[in-house]
């Protein structure tokens, strides 16, 4: 009989080119179905809650699989750490329903995006955090994340798909501002978001806090509806996928 197991996976993208399977290219993804397969002895389809981009990581992935193979949980959890590299880990197997799907069930997800503000910057920090080697001012920045909260068209903050029609239509709950030392991290909170969004937003906020954009001017930027309106892409290794929400997400 064959059971739908749920894995919870921590990551440092660094070394991949992104969650999803790409040809002769290494992936997060592939990786992981590399160690299952082997441990398992059988194909196995992969699915996971959230395409992270290269270069971005995660503490909360989730994926899940089907399997008729017998094999205690926490034996299937050890294989697979034992097999994984260093920067992929799995931290939590569980048996979940037949229709729970990581990707489709989610009801919401939290993405931490990390800076590291300093004159000289961390090599602790290196590809762990943004440097930006500027005094921010905070007071502008969250005037300005009061701006993105609800349902919008965010066109303007996401990457152009001339490929297929995607909706623009996406609804954050919560950005969140902490500063602790010399490192800001930015928390956001939504059902779900468009390609390069959170670090799009990232990138206009940090405009704000420079002084080069005015809070105020965010509503512009909007009803542009052009992602050639919005300021740069922030880099991928500030950004990590930290939870994704099930039947608990709180909003």
């Amino acid at each position: 009989m064959e059971k739908n197991l749920k894995l919870t996976l921590e990551y440092l993208g660094t070394n991949y080119y992104g969650w999803q399977l790409l040809p002769n290219k290494p992936t997060v993804q592939g990786k992981v179905k590399e160690a299952l397969e082997t441990v398992l002895r059988h194909e196995v389809k992969l699915i996971g809650a959230s395409r992270t981009d290269a270069g971005v990581h995660a503490l909360g992935q989730v994926a899940n699989f089907f399997t008729s193979k017998e094999i205690p949980l926490n034996d299937l959890k050890r294989a697979l750490n034992g097999l994984l590299p260093p920067d992929i880990k799995v931290t939590k197997v569980e048996e979940v329903p037949e229709d729970f799907h990581a990707r489709r069930s989610a009801k919401g997800k939290l993405y931490r995006y990390r800076l590291f503000l300093r004159e000289v910057p961390s090599p602790f920090e290196f590809q762990r955090s943004w440097f930006v080697p500027y005094r921010l001012d905070l007071k502008a920045m969250e005037e300005a994340a009061r701006l993105f909260l609800g349902t919008k068209d965010f066109t303007t903050f996401s990457k152009s798909d001339r490929k297929r029609e995607v909706n623009p239509i996406r609804t954050i709950d919560k950005i969140e501002l902490v500063k602790e030392g010399y490192v800001l991290e930015l928390l956001f909170v939504g059902r779900s978001f468009l390609r390069h969004m959170i670090r799009v937003i990232t990138a206009t906020l940090i405009e704000v806090g420079k002084g080069k954009l005015k809070p105020e001017e965010v509503e512009k930027l909007f009803e542009a509806r052009s992602r050639e309106a919005a300021p740069y892409l922030a880099p991928p290794y500030g950004l990590y996928l930290e939870r994704v929400y099930y039947e608990d997400y709180p909003y």
